[in-house]
């Protein structure tokens, strides 16, 4: 289980590493659009973070409740943007950086809420 935890762990931080070079590309390049990366990353974001928490829920770990639901509203926001407003191009600006924003708060929550 610690493996499986592992992988996970390494796909979820690269991940977020990935999503949010995502977004400075974006930016860097003038474009305000929801890229492939950004697209696939959010939802990548998603997915490892439950399977995270399902795998420290098997395995008895104590987890904060709080904040699980806290990222997953979050990471939820951020994957229901993406999803809904990809085709646009160019994106309105506020929903751009809404969404930004959302996934640099997550990663800020998650190294920060103890």
């Amino acid at each position: 289980m610690d493996a499986l935890r592992a992988i996970l762990l390494v796909l979820h931080v690269g991940g977020m590493a990935v999503l949010l070079g995502g977004f400075l590309l974006e930016v860097m390049s003038g474009n305000r659009r929801f890229s492939p990366v950004i697209f696939h990353t959010a939802g990548i974001q998603f997915l490892t973070g439950l399977a995270l928490v399902g795998v420290n829920e098997a395995d008895d770990r104590d987890l904060n409740h709080t904040k699980v639901a806290v990222k997953l509203l979050v990471a939820l926001t951020v994957v229901g943007l993406t999803h809904a407003l990809r085709k646009k191009d160019p994106l309105p600006a506020p929903a751009f950086f809404a969404a930004f924003a959302l996934a640099a708060a997550n990663a800020v929550i998650a190294y920060s809420w103890t």
